[in-house]
């Protein structure tokens, strides 16, 4: 068995990964923060913004994600990396000259499958930088990201949306199309300093494992342990159904329900849910840590059905908010809740998935969680806005009606899969 290598280069490496997480998060949310304009401009209602962020981005990015990590598993992770990051880098950009919704839909698709191949290639590629004792805090940052990013990248977007304002005279694009361009820029920057200064880590082999690389033997391992896998997979899949509605309009719910400008309804969704996500982004792996350390990693289980259940019990109190501010409140605990799917539940696979199914198993989870969550959420509370709800706050009832029904659900298939934990720890 190699050694992993010493510190310093692999912190390099977490750190490229982190910016590029930020900026694949900034690229796939831009779109929610601009609804209304698109909507004004393309002549298309809720339910179409809801296709084009949820189909049109989930669908492809959820089915790329399996044949990407069995590329993954058996080749050069950091090439396989650095093209994801350009294409959809070029995806991003050429959004902003879609002539339609149909090509509108179509340069979304390609970022869907730039960015499926980021965060398998993360789980694979720490795993062999750092020894499993020190997994945690590399992967805890990565996965922090994500969820600092779910709002952070409303708060990028707003101010890249008033430099847009400006720029808007130039080549006759309207501010939401230079937005797009102005935010795909920096992947092709970043995606080539990627190719140029990373080279690819060696695999740590553990004995007895070297066969693990095959889809049918990881197919193998997850029918065995299906009393954990199926629920586990199916609790994220439906509370992301409330998270990715929660993301996609909780910014143009506070335009259409308190009276805010595009801007200030980025601004407000990004600076709460940022602090919040930094909370959640240190508690939630600290929880993992802990656990492992004194050898009950169960409670992690736990624990994320707490958190889960929790984001899922404030947005499903959107109703209530009389103010901006009480609104506010509402988006800090639901990020710090929802931070728990992403910061606990890859360091929960981790720790259990054999090393070289690791990329295979986490995006399963995440396969599931877009193809249920990202995929239909979004197009779902925009349709029960539309159908079931009428004015200003059709938005906020139908976000709220979402979260009530997950809430119970995603705890209950957690509490199912917390008691087949202990076996499939110690099948590992």
């Amino acid at each position: 068995m190699r050694s992993h290598p010493g510190a310093g280069r692999p912190w390099y490496i977490v750190g490229l990964l982190c910016l590029i997480a930020a900026l694949s998060y900034l690229d796939r949310y831009i779109v929610a923060l601009l609804a209304d304009p698109i909507i004004a401009e393309m002549g298309i209602g809720a339910t179409e913004i809801g296709l084009l962020i949820g189909l049109g981005f989930g669908l492809l990015y959820a089915l790329s994600g399996v044949p990407v990590a069995y590329l993954i598993d058996r080749g050069t992770r950091v090439r396989i990396v650095g093209i994801g990051v350009i294409v959809w880098s070029l995806s991003t950009l050429a959004s902003g000259f879609a002539p339609n919704f149909e090509l509108l839909l179509l340069t979304r698709a390609g970022v869907a499958i730039g960015e499926a191949v980021l965060v398998p290639a993360t789980v694979s590629i720490v795993a062999d930088l750092f020894p499993p004792e020190r997994r945690a805090l590399p992967v805890g940052l990565f996965m922090a990201v994500s969820t600092l990013m779910a709002s952070g990248a409303f708060l990028i977007g707003a101010y890249a949306f008033d430099l847009a304002t400006g720029l808007s005279h130039i080549a006759d694009l309207s501010p939401w199309r230079w937005t797009l361009v102005l935010v795909g820029i920096p992947g092709l920057v970043l995606g080539p300093l990627w190719l140029a200064t990373v080279r690819e880590p060696a695999r740590i082999e553990e004995p007895g494992q070297a066969d693990q690389t095959t889809v049918a033997v990881a197919f193998a391992y997850l029918r065995r342990h299906w009393r954990f896998y199926l629920p586990f997979y199916l609790s994220f899949g439906v509370s992301a159904l409330a998270s990715y509605s929660f993301i996609a309009w909780t910014a143009t719910m506070l335009t259409r329900s308190y009276g805010r400008s595009i801007a200030e309804a980025g601004e407000i969704f990004g600076v709460v849910g940022v602090i919040a996500a930094a909370i959640a982004a240190t508690a939630w792996p600290a929880v993992s840590a802990w656990a492992v350390r004194g050898k009950r990693p169960a409670l992690a289980v736990l624990a994320l059905a707490i958190g889960l259940g929790l984001g899922n019990a404030a947005v499903a109190a959107f109703p209530l908010a009389g103010s901006v501010g009480a609104a506010a409140g509402i988006i800090a605990v639901a990020t710090f809740g929802y931070g728990a799917g992403g910061g606990l539940a890859v360091l929960i696979i981790q720790h259990i998935a054999p090393p070289r199914m690791r990329a295979k198993i986490t995006s399963l989870y995440v396969l599931v969680g877009n193809l249920v969550g990202l995929t239909c959420g979004p197009a779902l509370s925009a349709w029960l806005s539309e159908s079931l709800f009428e004015g200003p706050d059709a938005l906020r009832q139908s976000l709220s009606l979402v979260a009530l029904v997950a809430a119970p659900l995603t705890v209950g298939l957690i509490l199912w899969a917390l008691a087949a934990h202990r076996r499939v720890e110690q099948a590992g």
